[in-house]
């Protein structure tokens, strides 16, 4: 990677983090896509499988119980298994791109993979919480995904188990939950704009009532989200570096030391403290 777009190790102002976070994906396009690609587009396939079977539309309101167990599914799938692998993989290239050193898709897979079971035991308990919690009033489950965004990178870096995992993200953020919600939200109506766009598109070439339709729309709006899957994934990484920078003066050397060819789970992640 060219060390001129290569972002400096320091503390960020949102606005930096997000713009560095643009810059970072669209300066690793295809690899990010590819990470996420893989991770992704079988989960999703499954999906579509099972959505067609059942013979329901996650997009038609009014679907019924069995919409609503679907969708649950599909949220516990997600956070179980499709995420874990996404986000344990990008957080090694990433990180690996951040000290300049070239990694393959193949290559961040398996170091994501490696951390697979941790990964998703502290996420499937994360998003249990959260789903309570937004059933409780929504407010605590909003402060708890807040609380819960850097679980990730907590693991991959530090080599934090599940529940350690969630109780270190609460501590890093703790102080800066304005500043993840902002950049999440960002990012998230940045999604939704371009799945609106996606929609309308979708509607006009197919027709939503049918199945046939409905699937098919269903498929472009997973297309759509395959493709801003990866600016979250690196936004977060980035909010967890700036958390470390800030706190406990995380610098280069710490970083180097992190990802040391002979540091199992912590190799992965701590390139992206930039």
């Amino acid at each position: 990677m060219d060390t001129t777009d290569t972002p400096r190790f320091e503390a960020m102002t949102t606005g930096t983090l997000l713009d560095r976070a643009f810059r970072l994906y669209t300066n690793n396009f295809s690899l990010m896509l590819g990470i996420t690609a893989v991770a992704y587009v079988p989960f999703y396939l499954i999906m579509l499988m099972l959505e067609s079977s059942l013979g329901i539309s996650v997009h038609r309101l009014g679907g019924g119980l069995s919409t609503v167990l679907f969708l649950i599914a599909f949220i516990v799938l997600w956070a179980s298994v499709a995420f874990p692998i996404a986000g344990g993989a990008a957080t090694y290239a990433i990180s690996e791109r951040y000290l300049g050193n070239d990694v393959t898709i193949g290559e961040a897979l398996r170091r994501g993979l490696g951390c697979f079971w941790t990964l998703s035991l502290a996420e499937i308990t994360a998003t249990i919480r959260m789903m309570f919690g937004i059933l409780l009033l929504i407010v605590p489950g909003i402060l708890w995904m807040l609380s819960y965004a850097l679980i990730v990178p907590a693991i991959l870096v530090e080599g934090q188990k599940a529940m350690p995992s969630l109780r270190r993200s609460r501590d890093l953020v703790k102080g800066y939950r304005g500043k993840v919600f902002c950049v999440t939200m960002v990012i998230i109506l940045l999604e939704l704009i371009l799945g609106a766009g996606v929609g309308m598109i979708s509607s006009w070439l197919f027709d939503p009532g049918s199945r046939g339709g409905a699937l098919l729309s269903s498929a472009i709006n997973n297309l759509a989200s395959i493709f801003m899957t990866p600016l979250l994934v690196i936004a977060t990484i980035l909010l967890y570096y700036d958390m470390r920078i800030r706190k406990e003066g995380f610098d280069l050397e710490m970083l180097s030391h992190a990802i040391a060819p002979n540091a199992e789970t912590a190799v992965v992640a701590p390139t992206l403290s930039r």
